[in-house]
């Protein structure tokens, strides 16, 4: 007999929505381990005392942000959708089955009241629930970054209207003396005023124009252009940058986004800074790929008493020519030794450069039959010494040990899963705000979301759901909860 079920619905009165979620729900482990309570001190200054209406809780929308971050969701749109049609989800906000959840519009209203400033002090809540749990151990520092697409296009890129006013200034007041004033120490917070993009330094002479000094996008004026690592055309993009403590549970300790423009190794004493001061560590050592190994990098690692465990690009290898290891140093007369036996004396001071010239006799270099494997220059061979060798060379010793070669071994394992997680599961390969300071917000969100799944890993409750693809895809009554 062919069935026929008519679509019938009666008004049951005895229906509670806390019987309807089940005991082992993810969001009721959620619940029971992490207390949100605190955001409502984060947020008082922000609202009005006692007059106005009473607004959406802030817990109620920290909440909304983190089943966003949970489920992979992009739209905020699509989350209320989402969060009304979902027993879980309502059961965890705290709205009932016949009342109404926030409009969409809100959260984007709240958002913007808030600041990044609460936002990072969320973060970094969640980060001192981590320490007080003793998931932190802070002997050891991994610095990485990602390339993450902007929610703009490279369709709408213009010049940068102030970029050609200035130059064609230049050009009809050559002699105008330029602003060599320093920029302003900032808090630790708002680094992101610092590497905004923009060349902050005084200097004039640049070999070379980046394209996002004339040109910028009308959609996201922040976003600047890069490389796609699976594309070779540019896209508009921005830079996402970790600290990671060495612990078994790979707390992000510190986050920031900056523009692509901004290259990784850039922010990262600043960082190491923030992070020691805020944290209160004493890291032994801090591990990062070649690209942070720059002179800048190394010094200051070791002057703030922390190994360097940075490896250097071999410009010997590039040249083609010796490269200056083959060359002895005697300190005591203050020269060096090239592999034939001559002497390269100090000639000139560079103090602006930071660098110490040697430099061969011209005649003599000349005259030497491996000449054309030692140099091309007619005045002889330059040996270009750092004011910090010391430095360089206590780092160089670093790289003959076994923990160097071992903390090498664990950075290729330790940072770029936890961006492959945000980018795979997290909605994170493209942000979905635009702006430094909102895409800012979204990124310490996202490191906070990260961090909390290892607050609570080890718990007890059912075996996660593995991600079944984009929140599109998904049924609403699935959660994800993934832990790599």
């Amino acid at each position: 007999m062919l069935g026929y079920k008519p679509k019938i619905f009666r008004l049951h009165s005895a229906i509670c929505l806390d019987d309807m979620v089940p005991q082992d729900n993810f969001y009721r482990q959620v619940e029971a381990k992490l207390d949100l309570s605190f955001v409502r001190e984060l947020v008082k200054d922000c609202y009005a005392s006692c007059i106005g209406r009473p607004s959406v809780d802030p817990v109620v929308f920290f909440k909304l942000h983190l089943i966003m971050f949970f489920e992979g969701i992009r739209s905020e749109r699509q989350l209320m959708e989402m969060v009304n049609l979902n027993l879980a989800h309502r059961w965890y906000i705290g709205y009932d089955l016949d009342e109404a959840v926030p409009d969409h519009s809100s959260l984007s209203k709240i958002r913007d009241r808030y600041d990044l400033e609460v936002f990072q002090r969320f973060f970094e809540h969640i980060v001192e629930l981590c320490r007080q749990a003793g998931l932190v151990w802070g002997k050891e520092l991994y610095f990485d970054g990602t390339r993450v697409r902007a929610n703009a296009s490279m369709d709408k890129v213009e010049p940068r209207l102030e970029i050609i006013a200035k130059q064609h200034l230049d050009t009809l007041f050559p002699d105008a003396t330029p602003d060599t004033q320093e920029p302003e120490p900032i808090p630790p917070r708002r680094l992101l005023d610092k590497y905004n993009g923009q060349r902050f330094t005084s200097r004039q002479t640049h070999w070379y124009t980046r394209t996002t000094d004339t040109k910028v996008s009308i959609t996201d004026p922040d976003a600047t252009p890069m490389k796609h690592s699976n594309d070779d055309r540019a896209a508009l993009g921005y830079h996402t940058h970790y600290v990671v403590d060495g612990g078994k549970s790979r707390i992000i300790l510190a986050a920031l986004v900056t523009p692509a423009s901004i290259m990784d190794n850039t922010p990262m004493l600043d960082l190491e800074r923030w992070v020691c001061f805020r944290w209160h560590l004493s890291p032994e050592m801090a591990v990062g790929d070649t690209k942070y190994g720059t002179v800048a990098n190394i010094v200051g690692l070791e002057q703030d008493g922390i190994r360097a465990y940075l490896p250097t690009s071999d410009l010997g290898q590039r040249s083609g020519f010796y490269p200056s290891e083959r060359f002895h140093y005697e300190a005591e007369r203050d020269v060096y030794v090239c592999p034939q036996g001559e002497e390269l004396p100090l000639k000139v001071r560079r103090k602006s450069e930071q660098v110490l010239p040697y430099i061969a006799d011209a005649a003599t270099c000349n005259a030497c039959p491996l000449k054309p494997e030692c140099t091309d220059s007619k005045s002889g061979r330059h040996i270009f010494r750092s004011f910090f060798q010391a430095y360089l060379d206590r780092a160089k010793s670093y790289r003959e040990t076994e923990a160097y070669k071992k903390a090498l071994r664990k950075r290729q394992v330790w940072v770029e899963p936890l961006f492959g997680e945000a980018k795979q599961w997290h909605e994170g390969r493209r942000f979905r705000l635009r702006g430094l300071e909102k895409v800012n917000v979204e990124g310490v969100m996202k490191a906070a979301g990260q961090n909390i799944k290892r607050l609570l890993k080890g718990k007890t409750w059912r075996k996660p759901l593995k991600p079944a693809g984009s929140a599109a895809l998904r049924s609403p009554f699935q959660w994800v909860f993934c832990l790599p």
